[in-house]
C-alpha cells in the first residue's frame, strides 16, 4: 500500500510540475475495467512514437556493390510488404516481377542509404532507401511490350499501371526534356516511419539532381505519405488519379489498397538548365 501511495504521489508531482508536458497521460481502459485504478494505469510516454530515435543519428551514404544483399533484404522486409500497389493487387512476395525489380535496384541507378547510428552498440542499421535513375521516352513502350507477354495477371496489371502513370502526365512534351530523373523507390523502415527519414532522403536526391543538373526530377507517389513528403520538399503535383478509376477491359476495379492510400500522383521538380548549377560556398578567409 505504501508503494502505491508513493507511485501516486510521484505521478501527481510530475503532472503538476509539467516535466512531461509534451505527453498527455492516458488511462488503459481495458486494465481499468478489470481492476481498481492505480498510478500504474497512467502512461506518460507519447503513443505511436519511438522515444530513442534521433534524426541527428541518421547517416546518408551512396550505395556500392557491397550493399546489394542489404538492399535486397530491406526491400523484401520493409518496402514490398507496405507498397500500396503491391498490397492492393494481393501480389505474392515470391512474384518473379518483384525478383526482377529487386535485382535492378540492387545494382542499377543512384541508390541512397539511410543508416541509423546506435550509440549503445556503436553499430549502424539500415532504416531508409531511395533509388533514382534516368527515364527515357521509349521506356513506356518497353513496359507495354513487357506487360503484353506477361501471363500472371497481378504482374500484368502492375506493369500496365506503371506505364499508365508515366504516359498520362506527358512530361517530355510539356517540359521539353530529353530524359527524366525518376525516383523509383523512396521508403523507410516501419519503426521509423513519420520521423523524417524519407524526407531527408528525398531532399538529398533533389540537391544531388540540382548539383548534377538533371533537368526534371519525378516522383510517382503511390501512397499518401509519399505525397506529403513531396509537398514538404517543394515538389509540384502534375497529375493524379484515384485507384478506383484504373479498371480492366471489363470495367472492373483492379486495385484495393489500404487506407489512407486512395490515389496516385506524379510530383515533379524542374531545374532550369539556363540558370546553371549552384555555386559552392566561398571560404570565409
Amino acid at each position: 500500500m505504501q508503494c502505491l501511495n508513493a507511485l501516486r504521489a510521484s505521478a501527481l508531482k510530475l503532472s503538476t510540475t509539467g516535466v512531461v508536458s509534451t505527453a498527455q497521460p492516458h488511462i488503459n481502459v481495458i486494465t481499468k475495467r478489470l481492476k481498481r485504478s492505480s498510478p500504474c494505469d497512467r502512461c506518460f510516454i507519447p503513443k505511436h512514437k519511438k522515444p530513442c530515435f534521433d534524426i541527428r543519428n541518421i547517416i546518408i551514404e551512396r550505395a556500392t556493390e557491397c550493399h546489394g544483399k542489404l538492399i535486397r533484404s530491406f526491400l523484401y522486409t520493409h518496402y514490398w510488404p507496405r507498397e500500396p500497389t503491391i498490397v492492393g493487387l494481393w501480389m505474392s512476395l515470391n512474384s518473379p516481377l518483384l525478383d526482377v525489380l529487386t535485382d535492378k535496384y540492387m545494382s542499377f541507378g543512384d541508390r541512397m542509404l539511410a543508416f541509423e547510428r546506435i550509440k549503445r552498440t556503436k553499430e549502424t542499421k539500415l532504416v531508409g532507401l531511395s533509388v533514382a535513375s534516368k527515364l527515357y521516352p521509349w521506356t513506356v513502350g518497353e513496359l507495354d511490350e513487357w506487360a503484353h507477354v506477361t501471363t500472371i495477371m497481378p504482374e500484368k496489371y502492375k506493369i500496365y499501371f506503371t506505364a499508365h502513370c508515366l504516359k498520362q502526365p506527358d512530361l517530355f512534351r510539356k517540359y521539353k526534356v530529353d530524359y527524366i530523373y525518376d525516383v523509383e523507390v523512396l521508403g523507410s523502415a516501419a519503426e521509423v516511419t513519420g520521423h523524417g527519414v524519407a524526407t531527408l532522403l528525398l531532399r538529398n536526391i533533389l540537391d544531388n539532381a540540382l548539383e548534377v543538373r538533371h533537368p526534371l526530377v519525378q516522383v510517382v507517389s503511390t501512397s499518401s505519405y509519399t505525397s506529403k513528403i513531396c509537398e514538404k520538399c517543394g515538389m509540384k503535383l502534375e497529375w493524379s488519379m484515384d485507384y478506383k478509376d484504373f479498371t480492366d477491359e471489363c470495367g472492373r476495379v483492379i486495385f484495393y489498397p489500404r487506407r489512407p492510400h486512395h490515389s496516385v500522383g506524379v510530383y515533379v521538380k524542374f531545374n532550369d538548365p539556363s540558370k546553371g548549377g549552384v555555386l559552392p560556398c566561398k571560404p570565409q578567409y
